[in-house]
């Protein structure tokens, strides 16, 4: 007799705090739930990647890269990382401790990066450092230095592990080599056709998404919806440490606003909602930015972790939840808290 009671009992048991309060997500996109991935989306690059498992270990792997805390072992979330390329060779996956090398600079930033208690001494056109290892992994070493361009030699003296050397002014994830250098392409995860028009209302809308960033330096897309071009578009992106809400129609911006400052290896949560002349942002439940003029543009596809303009996230996403109506602010605050 009691059993028709049951269902309607278990869904309202577990529905989320926000269903609870009628605001159903019309995207719900989790990439901490152990590889799950959602079929609507569009996974390239990351070829010649590594990522962190459940386990620990460095492992090889591709677009979609889910990645962990190797010291915790709890989901980081998706790696969005840019092109690199690990100028040292002979630096496995294994483990094998580096050897003595030359390789040719550029006068550029560059980071050097080990796992190990051995020493990396520059010499050449650069004798910054020496970088002295602390500890086998998980522990990593890094120096960033600029040298002048020419012929670089890295001595290395002890054990010096999953040694990289990369163009840039921070580390990213590993990059074995063998007996050449390799270049590890950009991750990619893209949304399009009526994967993304099911469920994208062009009338207003909202996004929350969680995330975190390696580096605060340069133009870091968290999400962007545009039309592969930079003419239409709604983007939350980070430039160094500053977070913005960026709206743009018809080539012209709209909204180019701050909605709070990031830091390196943090996790965040912020929101952005939009409707015609009504625009807001907030971080980490903090003071909600608006913006009360703009019009709306008209994409047709969802990023994930980089730009039409070739910027990547360089970092984590771990939740994207996207709404088809231009939330309260007071709601955006309650849900990034």
């Amino acid at each position: 007799m009691l059993r028709p009671l049951v269902r309607p009992l278990v869904r309202a048991l577990t529905r989320s705090p926000m269903e609870s309060r009628g605001l159903r997500p019309t995207l719900s996109l989790d990439f901490t739930n152990g590889g799950v991935t959602d079929s609507r989306v569009t996974y390239s690059g990351g070829a010649n990647g590594t990522r962190v498992n459940s386990a620990g270990l460095i492992v090889a792997a591709t677009t979609p890269r889910f990645d962990y805390n190797p010291v915790t072992l709890t989901a980081m979330g998706l790696w969005v990382e840019e092109p690199r390329t690990n100028l040292l060779v002979n630096s496995l996956i294994n483990g094998t401790i580096l050897g003595t090398q030359s390789v040719t600079v550029a006068a550029t930033p560059y980071t050097l990066s080990f796992y190990g208690t051995g020493t990396v001494t520059l010499s050449g056109v650069s004798t910054a450092g020496p970088a002295v290892g602390s500890a086998a992994y998980p522990t990593r070493t890094t120096l960033t230095f600029t040298p002048t361009a020419g012929s670089l030699t890295l001595t290395v003296a002890g054990t010096v592990q999953f040694a990289q050397l990369e163009a840039g002014s921070f580390a990213t994830s590993f990059i074995p080599t063998a007996g050449v250098t390799v270049t590890r392409s950009a991750d990619s995860a893209v949304m399009t056709g009526t994967n993304f028009s099911s469920w994208y209302n062009q009338a207003g809308g909202s996004a929350v998404v969680q995330f975190d960033l390696i580096a605060v330096s340069g133009t870091r897309p968290i999400i962007s919806f545009d039309d592969n071009t930079a003419n239409e578009r709604i983007e939350l992106y980070a430039t160094g440490t500053d977070l913005r809400m960026k709206v743009t129609d018809g080539g012209a911006t709209q909204v180019d606003m701050s909605i709070g400052t990031v830091a390196a290896n943090t996790t965040y949560k912020a929101a952005i909602a939009w409707a015609a002349n009504d625009f807001a942002g907030c971080l980490n439940g903090g003071t909600v930015a608006t913006d009360s003029s703009g019009a709306l543009p008209t994409p047709d596809r969802l990023r994930i972790g980089s730009d039409q303009a070739g910027n990547f996230q360089c970092g984590h996403d771990k939740t994207l939840q996207a709404f088809a109506l231009r939330l309260p602010n007071a709601t955006l605050q309650g849900m990034t808290a």
